[in-house]
């Protein structure tokens, strides 16, 4: 079987990977077409089926013999079976977007959306939405027909509870964008992110921040792979593979980041679990005083804080999606543009110790005194509750903090 992915551009794209774990067999690939390709790569392909995104999902219609019923309904397609010499049209992502809101507990029924973009994914999700019983607005930058502008939705802000992003603004490798200022809204309930690489967008960090629930597309695109694989083979297609296949690939690409007040145990755990699970370790500050040649602490006096702080910063920016373990130092959350950077593609777990385990240590410029400590705790406690995914209480030994992450883990959900 030759299957595979058209849109432009196609960038870091998952789909090879998911495509390959349900099929098990290495038949998938991506072209990235130009809209002027369309007519000739419909006229010649010889791929049994393929994908579409963005911005070709009603795009490609025209070219389709038959489009399923949902399909049309919703006005778009993202699923193309090619049989006989004829192309047949169906829409996944409806289906994927209800199972990742279900699977995430975020329960829209009654509540009033903002849906962001107006393309091909967002028709999908309005028509989910219509089917979970929730209002809602589509949301343009030049808004047609019933579709509002920006400047309407931030007017009326008040009245969404529910924000769903369907735009490509925030993707890989333009990760350092957002399609609305969340400092404007005052009732929102979840945020929700189409995107799926990377896996936390700046609008689900925001949000996160803000004490939001969110959820980004990964999940949505795995789901929507396995309705897709079901079209191609004509076989039914077995749900129970979507967490393993989540797992399978949050192992090859999500960080494990540690972040939690000095002497918590981050070090210590995180060397365990980078040998238990076979993972690249990354201790930020070791790795920080072999490019400064010198101690943290001797950095501080020669250089400042800021200094430090810049070096810390720019490393954070730098470390790849690539399943490493990190560890922080305890300063990491000083910055929230280092917790944005280290969220994208990581989990972060919270190694909170009880206050009274923690010690001052000389050769920690902020932390040398047992007072340091507890003024330390005092400012930093709320930032790493607010910036962390999970919270791991280490007052035991440290193996029983690395096997509460391990269960974590385990569990397979992308956060």
């Amino acid at each position: 079987m030759k299957l595979g992915l058209i849109g432009y551009p196609l960038g870091h794209s998952w789909s090879p990977n998911i495509h390959a774990f349900f099929l098990k067999e290495d038949c998938y690939r991506l072209y990235e077409l130009k809209e002027e390709d369309l007519p000739s790569f419909f006229a010649s392909t010889d791929l049994d089926g393929f994908n579409v995104t963005i911005p070709y999902k009603q795009t490609v219609m025209q070219y389709l013999d038959e489009i399923d019923p949902l399909a049309k309904a919703i006005g778009a397609v993202n699923t193309v079976v090619h049989k006989d010499g004829k192309y047949y049209g169906y829409n996944t992502d409806y289906q994927g977007f209800m199972e990742m809101l279900a699977g995430n507990g975020i329960d829209v029924k009654e509540k009033h959306a903002a849906v962001l973009g107006s393309g091909g994914v967002s028709k999908a999700i309005t028509a989910g939405l219509r089917q979970l019983g929730c209002t809602y607005e589509v949301v343009s930058r030049h808004p047609e027909n019933e579709e509002i502008s920006y400047d309407e939705l931030y007017a009326d802000e008040k009245n969404y509870s529910v924000l769903v992003n369907a735009t490509p603004v925030g993707m890989t490798p333009n990760e350092d964008a957002s399609p609305v200022d969340l400092s404007k809204f005052t009732n929102l309930y979840a945020v929700v992110d189409a995107i799926a690489n990377p896996l936390c967008t700046d609008l689900c960090f925001e949000a996160k921040t803000r004490g939001i629930r969110t959820c980004g597309g990964f999940e949505m695109l795995v789901r929507q792979a396995l309705v897709a694989d079901r079209w191609f083979t004509g076989h039914d297609m077995d749900e129970t593979q979507v967490m393993p296949c989540m797992n399978h690939l949050l192992e090859e690409k999500r960080n494990i980041v540690l972040i939690g007040m000095p002497t918590s145990g981050k070090s210590t755990i995180a060397q365990s679990l980078a040998k238990t699970l076979n993972r690249p370790l990354i201790e930020m500050d070791a790795e920080l005083e072999r490019q400064l040649g010198t101690s943290i602490a001797e950095c501080f006096e020669k250089h400042g804080e800021t200094y430090f702080r810049d070096l810390e910063s720019n490393l954070a920016k730098s470390i790849p999606a690539n399943g490493s373990v990190v560890s922080c130092g305890g300063g990491i959350i000083k910055r929230k543009e280092n917790m944005r950077y280290l969220s994208r593609n990581s989990i972060i777990f919270w190694i909170d110790r009880d206050i009274e385990l923690l010690y001052g240590s000389e050769d920690r410029p902020l932390s040398r005194s047992k007072e340091d400590m507890m003024k330390l705790y005092d400012e930093r406690k709320d930032l790493y509750a607010a910036y962390s995914d999970v919270r791991i209480e280490n007052n035991g030994t440290l193996k029983e903090a690395e096997d509460k992450i391990l269960q974590v883990l385990e569990h397979g959900r992308a956060v």
